[in-house]
């Protein structure tokens, strides 16, 4: 399996998860996932920065659902280009690309309308909290570097330029500065 990277930004007391991600290099591309919100609804989809480690500028592909093999599109400078199927990557990425995916979700995430995570809930609040529709885990959040109005965590070694450069051209509401 290869080496997975992350990074997850978060307003304490704004709207909560900016965005979750995690990548992979794989050949001369970057490949994962990013959850986040876009007018205040939760969006996640699986990604691909097709030549990220080649001179010129990658082209970003994505899917439309959080779905590896359901359609993809291609963001133009005039709107996303739907991909032809199959899938823009290949079947066992797919599914490590999967796998990766649910390890960090139920390493980092949870989801507000689950039952099962009410005690997570109740401890969001009881750190004067609001609990979101996706939203950190409260035993992780001291992870996070506690900046005045975003905490941000980066995983040791990860490259902060691919999500930078991904944050430029991702759906979501939130940019990533350098």
């Amino acid at each position: 399996m290869a080496q997975a990277h992350a990074h997850l930004g978060f307003a304490p007391r704004g709207v909560g998860l900016l965005y979750a991600m995690l990548w992979l290099e794989h050949e001369k591309d970057v490949l994962g996932w990013f959850i986040g919100d876009k007018d205040g609804e939760p969006i996640a989809a699986y990604f691909m920065l097709q030549g990220y480690y080649e001179a010129g500028a990658p082209r970003f592909l994505r899917t439309l659902q959080d779905n590896v093999f359901g359609p993809w599109v291609e963001a133009t400078s005039s709107g996303d280009a739907p991909r032809p199927q199959p899938a823009a990557v290949p079947e066992p990425i797919g599914h490590e690309l999967q796998q990766l995916q649910q390890e960090f979700s139920n390493h980092w995430l949870f989801f507000g309308d689950d039952p099962a995570r009410s005690a997570e809930a109740a401890a969001l609040v009881a750190r004067e909290l609001a609990v979101r529709r996706v939203n950190v885990r409260p035993e992780r959040l001291d992870k996070f570097h506690h900046g005045a109005a975003v905490w941000r965590y980066d995983a040791p070694g990860a490259d902060v330029h691919v999500l930078e450069r991904l944050s430029r051209l991702w759906p979501l509401d939130h940019r990533v500065a350098a």
